[in-house]
């Protein structure tokens, strides 16, 4: 599921993103400090990653299946494809694809339990851009996504749909944390979960100017 902008603020955030590009493609490359770790940010120029919040999620992404195998891990929304990253078990109830699973993820029943579960900028969608709605769709989703894995890694951007935000902060996770974007360069910090009344999905960036991460057994040793 990709991300809605928000209208406010597009037009003029896509001409400052063009014009930020070569400033981004010649700069350092960044790291954010996110599960105990430092983790290098994910950059694709060709996907525009860069710009979103994708930055960051993939980047988490990649961190937490360095420690398990493919085989061993489902996805919630067919998202780490778009970053090459392929054959693990994917279930995304809209996307057609080539092994992709359409299945709602609160009727899905595997036959095995996985090592580690992940779902990027997904859960927000569950039951809230669904007709009709289903307010604690979200909260159910989380709940037996917890019982399908060891270890979890969800991301939701903050101010897109805020009963899926007090979903994740009442999870099966051993913590949650707020990373916020404070550059349009791609600079992500963490920051207090509190902050997050102060961050509003689409300004002053385009798409996710912070998100959730709700983690289990992930954390640095």
């Amino acid at each position: 599921m990709v991300p809605k902008p928000a209208p406010p603020g597009r037009v003029r955030n896509i001409v400052l993103d063009v014009l930020a590009l070569p400033v981004v493609f010649a700069g350092p490359r960044r790291r954010v400090r996110a599960l105990d770790a430092s983790i290098p940010m994910h950059y694709d120029f060709g996907q525009w990653t860069w710009r979103t919040e994708r930055m960051a999620e993939i980047a988490l992404a990649r961190y937490a299946l360095a420690r398990s195998r493919a085989a061993n891990v489902l996805e919630v929304g067919n998202v780490l494809a778009l970053a090459g990253i392929a054959g693990h078990t994917v279930l995304d109830k809209y996307e057609a694809g080539p092994g992709v699973l359409n299945e709602d993820i609160v009727d899905y029943r595997p036959q095995k339990r996985f090592d580690l579960a992940i779902s990027i900028s997904t859960v927000e969608h569950i039951g809230f851009d669904e007709h009709p709605q289903e307010p604690g769709k979200a909260a159910r989703a989380l709940e037996h996504v917890g019982e399908l894995a060891d270890r979890l890694l969800i991301t939701i951007p903050v101010g897109y749909n805020h009963d899926a935000e007090v979903a994740v902060l009442n999870g099966p996770f051993d913590r949650v944390e707020l990373l916020v974007k404070t550059s349009r360069l791609g600079i992500w910090e963490q920051r207090e979960l509190g902050g997050a009344a102060n961050v509003r999905y689409g300004m002053p960036y385009a798409y996710g100017n912070g998100i959730l991460v709700g983690s289990r057994r992930l954390t640095a040793k």
